[in-house]
């Protein structure tokens, strides 16, 4: 360790950035558990670890299954069924596997379960009466071995079409590993990843050797050979990885910024943890997101953003662009399989007058917990849930409904943990308190965030600190039947159910008294109801559907169906 020190401290932070990479290469070369693949079919990726999703890093692998459901999934390696899950949306039907070796395996979007942990589910779905069921199982209930076939793959849950989803995790669940290091030989890939586009951001601050600058915003430039800037910079990219046989688009496993051969910044996407996933918005360009102009990964650190897979020199990857010359900046692109792209251009520095925008509003500072309190709401942030210190100027206008908006700067800023919202509720809904709750105001309407009725306020917790109302829903979730005529023929009572406001919360279906199992498709918004296999007889019925929603509204159908 001293040695080791003392190199840190002689070689600087960039040579530790490669040794850090370097570690971590050997480290998967040693002695590594051994894994089979889950399919007996060539391997093709719909999407790979650590891809940027809404507030979220992919999780794992999404296998191909040939465009259908049903597939035949093996276990990796030997070990026992640890968990079930079962829910309208999220991985659908899925199972969670703890192995001998010390790895946790997870499978989602499934399909069906093998028969004994079907009749488990099937068993808590019709004791609990929800379709929604979630239990662990002791490591001697159900073994696997190794290549036993022990589900079958699917499009259940929040999926667009057939595919595995497959996860390595460490035993408590928390930490997430790229399964590609067990799966490379089984994957195919000779095409190397893109460069789209590259961004220059201003960035107030001081860098090592620099000084405190602003320099005017440069748009994103899709390949340049030469931008102009001035002042203390970072840099953004726009990048994109390719497979052999597949028009599938990926993420880019290793990126690395090089200005005038100096490395700057890195990543390399082998693992993280879920308490890291929201740090992806302190990685991505959140405004051009937002704006809907696409992906832009930063490749500068702000003051808050300990995502293990970034790195980044002393001066966080920003560059001071100082000199009246071209500096040469350099990205360097790697997939998992080695294919690597270098794409270069210049900085050319040019002066110009820099002036500092001027303090408005509330000083938010991401390393202490900050509070604004107001006659009308609340806002309670918790220390280090901010990416880096802000100005936010409070604004109020008139919103639907006659309720007031509050909105906390002119742009959007995410948190990486929640804030605690306070809103004081409008006079003209306190006769509705109870069904109140905190509105997020966007361009196209609104979405709830939930929220709790207590004296006269609604308090919910916040993810990104925009424009917020106090809303009422009275309205209870819409419930229709749909082909009614078909039932009978086709033996499934089908339903459409949905709710505008906060959302669907649950529901019970009963035919002749008896509790009845629908599924409910999150993406189709359709309750099924298959007769057969719920063995409901051939006659007249009665049957009864209740659906409630956020704030408790209810909807109500009976009607006598014949079968």
């Amino acid at each position: 360790m001293v040695i080791f020190a003392l190199i840190f401290l002689c070689m600087g932070k960039r040579f530790f950035i490669f040794l850090i990479f370097a570690v971590a290469a050997v480290a998967t070369t040693v002695a590594q558990p051994s894994f089979v693949p889950p399919f007996d079919f060539s391997l093709f990726l719909s999407g790979n670890f650590a891809e940027l999703r809404s507030n979220h890093f992919h999780a794992g692998l999404d296998f191909k299954t040939q465009g259908v459901t049903g597939k035949p999934i093996r276990a990796v390696a030997d070990g026992y069924v640890s968990r079930v899950r079962v829910s309208w949306g999220g991985y659908g039907r899925a199972l969670y596997v703890m192995h001998d070796n010390g790895y946790m395996s997870v499978y989602g979007h499934l399909d069906r379960f093998p028969a004994d942990i079907e009749a488990m589910v099937r068993s808590l779905q019709y004791e609990n009466e929800e379709y929604v069921v979630d239990f662990t199982l002791a490591p001697d209930e159900r073994r696997v071995t190794q290549g036993e076939v022990f589900a079958y793959a699917g499009n259940s849950g929040y999926s667009f079409g057939p595919h595995l989803h497959f996860e390595l995790r460490s035993p408590d669940g928390e930490q997430l590993y790229n399964p590609l290091q067990f799966y490379k030989s089984c994957v195919h890939d000779t095409r190397a990843p893109q460069v789209k586009a590259v961004a220059v951001y201003p960035v107030a601050g001081v860098v090592e050797g620099g000084t405190s600058s602003v320099v005017r915003k440069v748009s994103a430039v899709a390949r340049p050979d030469t931008l102009s800037a001035w002042g203390v910079v970072g840099f953004g990219l726009q990048s994109l990885d390719y497979m052999d046989g597949t028009q599938n688009k990926y993420g880019v496993y290793s990126t690395e910024l090089y200005v005038d051969d100096s490395l700057r910044f890195a990543s390399r996407a082998d693992s993280f943890s879920y308490s890291e996933n929201r740090l992806i918005n302190a990685w991505a360009d959140y405004e051009r997101l937002d704006a809907g102009k696409g992906w832009f990964m930063r490749s500068y650190l702000p003051g808050n953003n300990p995502l293990r897979m970034l790195d980044a020199d002393s001066a966080r990857g920003l560059v001071d662009i100082c000199e009246e010359r071209l500096y040469k900046v350099e990205y360097r692109l790697c997939d998992y399989h080695g294919n690597a792209t270098r794409y270069t251009f210049y900085v050319k520095g040019v002066p110009a007058e820099v002036t500092a925008p001027a303090p408005r509003g509330f000083h938010l500072q991401w390393f202490f917990a900050n509070e604004i309190v107001d006659d009308d709401f609340t806002l309670v942030i918790p220390r280090a849930s901010l990416f880096d210190d802000a100005w936010v100027e409070v604004s109020r206008r008139e919103g639907r409904g006659g309720s007031l908006v509050c909105s906390f700067g002119d742009k959007k800023i995410p948190l990486w943990r929640n804030a605690t919202l306070r809103m004081k509720i409008p006079a003209h809904l306190l006769p509705f308190a109870e069904k109140c709750y905190i509105e997020r105001v966007t361009p196209g309407g609104g979405s709830s965030v939930g929220g709790k009725s207590v004296g006269g306020y609604v308090t919910a917790q916040i993810a990104v600190l925009d424009g917020y109302a106090v809303a009422v829903d009275t309205v209870p979730p819409v419930l229709k039947p749909v082909t009614e005529k078909n039932w009978a023929k086709n033996g499934k009572v089908v339903f459409s159910l949905a709710d505008k406001g906060t959302g669907l919360n649950g529901y019970k279906c009963y035919i002749d008294g008896r509790f009845v199992l629908f599924e409910y498709n999150s993406k189709s918004k359709r309750l099924v109801c298959d007769l057969k296999k719920e063995k409901v007889s051939r006659g007249v019925h009665t049957l009864k559907v209740e659906a409630r929603d956020g704030v408790g509204n209810i909807t109500l159908c009976e009607k006598k169906f014949k079968y």
